[in-house]
């Protein structure tokens, strides 16, 4: 009797405990067969989850503060190698993926893919949890990124991509768990829509665009969901730059 008292009582355990592992070693890494689109006059989103800002950011311009009226900047957020970019004006857009999202990263463009730096932290900057956008969310504060350190803390890698008409920089963030965005494409061509790494537990995905004749179309909103190499981010209809003239 007892035997069967403690069987009974164990299987929501059990199934808890397989929901858990179904969800970390299989839900968690899926990857879906999607027709991306590959259209040279949009740049697409690298993610899947939710638009938590888009931004037009001016020179020397502070993008927000995250808490205790700390300003942030560009280049707080993701490392940018051309210098002379944080001295135009550009768009940022970053897209929170959950725990339900997949979470492998596309190429929001073709071009050639360069990671810049790998960034993990140290004993004085230490990794920090994403729960705070979850409750942002959830009580529908009106700035979704108010009190969310990790957003400048947190082990990140930076990406450019780059062709003869623009470049756009993208940056993963990773969760409280270090050691744990992975690269699959560096230093080679990549396709729009192409997968070039992944963010093993819960992440962001940040990129930006260098405007500074201020003629790109963003076509998305804060709190609006995407889907990597599918949902369109940017219109580029009126980009006739090239790369050679530093727009970026």
């Amino acid at each position: 009797m007892t035997i069967l008292i403690f069987i009974y009582l164990s299987i929501p355990l059990i199934f808890c405990f397989s929901l858990f592992i179904f969800w970390r070693y299989f839900f968690f890494f899926r990857k879906p067969t999607r027709t991306n689109i590959h259209d040279n006059d949009f740049i697409l989103s690298p993610a899947d989850g939710f638009i938590i800002y888009c931004k037009k950011i001016e020179p020397g311009q502070d993008i927000f503060s995250i808490k205790n009226n700390n300003k942030i900047r560009l280049d707080d957020l993701m490392f940018i190698d051309d210098k002379s970019l944080l001295n135009q004006p550009g768009w940022l857009i970053g897209i929170f993926m959950t725990f339900l999202d997949v979470h492998y990263n596309v190429a929001p463009i073709s071009g050639y893919i360069t990671q810049i730096m790998h960034d993990f932290p140290s004993k004085l900057r230490k990794n920090k949890n994403m729960l705070k956008m979850y409750k942002n969310f959830l009580l529908h504060s009106k700035q979704l990124w108010e009190n969310c350190e990790y957003i400048i803390t947190n082990e990140r890698a930076s990406y450019i991509i780059k062709n003869e008409r623009l470049s756009v920089y993208v940056t993963q963030i990773a969760d409280s768990w270090i050691n744990k965005i992975v690269t699959y494409k560096n230093n080679e061509q990549i396709e729009q829509g192409q997968i070039f790494g992944l963010i093993r537990m819960g992440s962001q995905v940040d990129i930006f665009i260098s405007d500074k004749n201020d003629i790109l179309e963003i076509l998305v909103k804060e709190r609006q969901r995407v889907k990597a190499g599918i949902s369109k981010l940017v219109s580029l209809k009126n980009y006739t730059e090239s790369v050679d003239e530093k727009i970026g």
